[in-house]
């Protein structure tokens, strides 16, 4: 009984000491600790862990989703100016150009569920004849380096 009560309170005094915070402030090249220690880092650490951290968040760069398509035909020169002139009328708007034989597609948008893509299907309809809303793998998210 006298061994666990001496067990007991060895575990509390040695919690109580160990909830100790240490102290860091930030200098433009270096950490400094409360207790004295000086951590001189490179820069370029910061970025790559920052780098390291978006890959382990599990970002997921493609999926199953919906494009519309504005042209479906065997001309390369229309398909390439389709492709340009939606990009003019729509600057935000992503565009791929892909050729399976022997027919060039066009299509636009990166949209998760068909209700996003039928709200640009509706402004582009009357534009490019004829065009519809395919299933695609689409960019879901793209990381951007800061």
């Amino acid at each position: 009984m006298k061994r666990i009560c001496y067990i007991v309170i060895i575990l509390l005094l040695a919690s109580a000491t160990t909830q100790a915070q240490i102290k860091v402030e930030e200098n433009a090249d270096s950490k400094e600790i409360a207790n004295g220690v000086i951590v001189h880092a490179d820069p370029r650490l910061a970025i790559l862990e920052k780098k390291h951290h978006n890959v382990h968040v599990g970002s997921i760069r493609s999926g199953r989703g919906f494009r519309v398509q504005i042209y479906n035909g065997n001309d390369r020169t229309i398909a390439t100016e389709t492709k340009i002139d939606f990009m003019r009328r729509f600057p935000g708007v992503r565009t791929y150009m892909t050729y399976v034989q022997p027919q060039f597609r066009v299509k636009v948008g990166d949209f998760r569920t068909r209700a996003e893509a039928e709200k640009l299907y509706d402004q582009v309809s009357t534009l490019y004849s004829p065009s519809m809303i395919v299933p695609d793998i689409i960019v879901i998210n793209t990381l951007k380096d800061d």
